[in-house]
């Protein structure tokens, strides 16, 4: 299969997605179990909407509508989550070249010139300085709260996470105690890891072929 320019179109939809976020209808507040309401659009949504206001317009238009969509997002993350807006405020927001996508297994130069290609569902979209700085900080947020009661199951992890404002989280169990991966919402990045026994959390750009849990298979 052609892999590479089927790799490039991805990264720029996932590249949008990280923009946009992963949709949430109720994250809490900073402070660890102190709810209150807030509305993030997902990507679908924001790519309808985007769609339907651009039908129409100019391109220049429809930029400014997804700007504006965008700025929309963060102010809302950072409402949310005030102390992580406070700690990355001023970062960089400058894109990362795609040559500095690293792949989940690392960095790894394999003699095989096919390796690359048969392994882009493991590449992943790389974060600019704010982002990155912002998925850390959402990472030791989580691994704190975790480590505190870890999750001795699914539904458990699910209601920690749920709690601190990442209602849209993927849980799972498995050999190695509770997994989970969830984009932060709003704004991104994605954060995966382990909840039970000792917590590791990590942050990182979705995958190139979409969404923030590792695809399986690959060529």
């Amino acid at each position: 299969m052609k892999r590479p320019a089927l790799a490039a179109a991805t990264a720029a939809l996932a590249t949008g997605a990280l923009l946009t976020g992963c949709g949430s209808t109720h994250a809490p507040s900073d402070q660890a179990g102190a709810a209150r309401p807030a509305v993030s659009a997902s990507p679908s949504v924001s790519a309808s909407a985007s769609a339907s206001g651009s039908a129409g317009s100019t391109p220049e238009e429809a930029q400014r509508k997804f700007e504006e969509q965008r700025e929309q997002a963060a102010a809302e993350h950072d409402r949310t989550f005030p102390a992580v807006a406070a700690a990355c405020a001023g970062k960089s927001t400058a894109t990362p070249s795609p040559a500095a996508t690293a792949t989940a297994s690392g960095s790894y130069q394999p003699e095989n010139p096919k390796y690359n290609e048969n392994h882009v569902y493991a590449q992943l979209v790389p974060l600019n300085p704010l982002q990155q700085c912002r998925g850390d900080a959402h990472a030791a947020r989580v691994t704190a709260e975790a480590a505190k009661q870890p999750p001795t199951g699914p539904d458990q992890a699910k209601a920690l996470l749920t709690r601190l404002g990442y209602p849209g989280a993927a849980v799972g169990q498995t050999a190695n105690g509770v997994q989970f991966s969830v984009s932060v919402p709003g704004v991104g990045p994605c954060l995966s890891g382990t909840l039970s026994a000792t917590p590791r959390v990590e942050a990182h750009g979705p995958y190139l072929e979409g969404g923030c849990e590792r695809p399986k298979g690959g060529h």
